[in-house]
């Protein structure tokens, strides 16, 4: 009985750990989206339209806003905040500018090691 207490403390920590790295892929699809729909926005008027392209998911564990919402419509930053249960994850908020440039809201972590999945 004891060899199964010592395993599921094992096992436990690294499962969550996992579920929150698969989750953490819906921050980066919705992302993904905003991103694609603001360069749609931006081939037809000539900038972009941060009230538009707010991409949801049915599972909420992450909202999109744009931040700062830029008036003039020569820039963007799509930034994913964490929701519930996620708020656990070490890389925070994850975000992505018109330029393609990934960040997150954590400073003691990789950027790539977030936004890859690891």
């Amino acid at each position: 009985m004891a060899v199964m207490g010592i395993l599921l403390s094992l096992a436990v920590p690294s499962y969550q750990g996992y579920m929150l790295r698969v989750h953490r892929t819906e921050a980066i699809r919705m992302l993904l989206q905003a991103s694609m729909c603001q360069q749609r926005v931006y081939a037809g008027r000539g900038s972009y339209d941060t009230n538009k392209c707010h991409p949801g998911s049915e599972h909420k564990r992450y909202e999109v806003s744009y931040n700062p919402p830029d008036t003039q419509g020569r820039t963007y930053i799509a930034m994913a905040t964490p929701k519930g249960a996620q708020l656990a994850d070490a890389c925070g908020s994850l975000s992505l500018d018109q330029s393609g440039a990934r960040s997150i809201s954590a400073g003691n972590i990789s950027v790539m090691k977030c936004w890859n999945g690891r």
